[in-house]
């Protein structure tokens, strides 16, 4: 800090997307990041006329507005608390992929702690300028915007690109894969199957989104949720279970089953309509007994032959 030049900087985390708009190449712009929970993991806001889903994100939002008691009781996001959980998982890792993810979450948060110090300093400065006009403290926050400028290039240098995962022509056939999800992700209801529960059918929320600073310029993840907390991440050759940011399971696409069926007439009425309403298609990935029902049938064949697709290249 220059000396002499003292702020009231806050101890509350600064939710922020550095690390995850790498480009203006992506679509989504404009649109909200909504962290959920750990640094670098989080999707990005979509357009949808569901109440229930604009209700899910104001629900994480609400989370994000600073309190004393969550600060207290360690409750917000940390980047120190998250690069020792990573460091540990890493150390355990044995899967080569797992490992070059984990290490390179590992490098983005050590980038993400300083980036987010530096943006505080930075609320700290626009708070003591107010609505007065000093020259000299304005030039003291150009700095620390250059300052994240330079944290944003080196944090692209470390992050995982996808690209750097697979061939050109899977990649290409990813992204062919990622546009219909994006279609499969606007259906305006989505129900998982779970037969643990009271309530068998249970409304989920697919979305775009990114998981331990993973990026690409070209698209975010594919991002699928079950209503037992588990979030599946599509990549160009495997499919992430994420229980969390640094407990998850890496499985390859090339033996991963993604099934869709449209629902005859008679079972919808007879069996489903009482419980879902307008289901009219179903997917099923039987290695993980999972099932989820949708009130559309289009968006849903045409990314399952996408990602049929994208299975024929690996």
């Amino acid at each position: 800090m220059t000396e002499g030049l003292y702020i009231k900087r806050s101890e509350h985390f600064f939710y922020t997307d550095f690390g995850v708009r790498n480009s203006g190449t992506v679509g989504h712009n404009g649109r909200r990041y909504v962290c959920t929970g750990v640094p670098g993991t989080g999707f990005i806001e979509r357009e949808s006329e569901s109440h229930s889903y604009h209700m899910f994100v104001r629900k994480l939002l609400a989370k994000q507005k600073p309190s004393y008691w969550r600060l207290l009781l360690g409750l917000e996001p940390s980047y120190k608390k998250e690069l020792d959980r990573a460091k540990a998982a890493l150390a355990k890792a044995k899967d080569p992929l797992k490992r070059q993810i984990l290490d390179c979450y590992v490098n983005a948060l050590t980038i993400g702690a300083t980036e987010e110090k530096v943006e505080r300093i930075v609320r700290g400065i626009k708070d003591k300028i107010g609505h007065r006009s000093n020259k000299f403290l304005v030039s003291v926050m150009s700095h620390y915007k250059n300052k994240i400028n330079q944290l944003g290039h080196d944090m692209r240098s470390v992050q995982l690109n996808l690209r750097d995962t697979c061939t050109p022509e899977q990649f290409e056939a990813y992204l062919k894969m990622c546009e219909a999800f994006s279609k499969v992700a606007d259906c305006r209801r989505v129900w998982h199957s779970n037969e643990d529960t009271r309530e068998v059918y249970q409304q989920v929320f697919f979305d775009m989104g990114i998981f331990d600073f993973i990026c690409t310029d070209d698209t975010f993840l594919p991002m699928l949720r079950d209503s037992k907390g588990v979030t599946y991440y599509l990549l160009p050759t495997h499919m992430i279970v994420a229980y969390n940011s640094v407990d998850f399971d890496l499985v390859p696409l090339k033996g991963l089953t993604i099934a869709c069926q449209e629902l005859a007439i008679q079972e919808t009425v007879e069996v489903i309509s009482s419980r879902l309403g307008d289901a009219a298609s179903m997917v099923r990935i039987p290695e993980f007994n999972l099932t989820w029902y949708f009130n559309h049938v289009r968006p849903i064949m045409y990314f399952v032959g996408a990602y049929e697709e994208l299975q024929s290249t690996l």
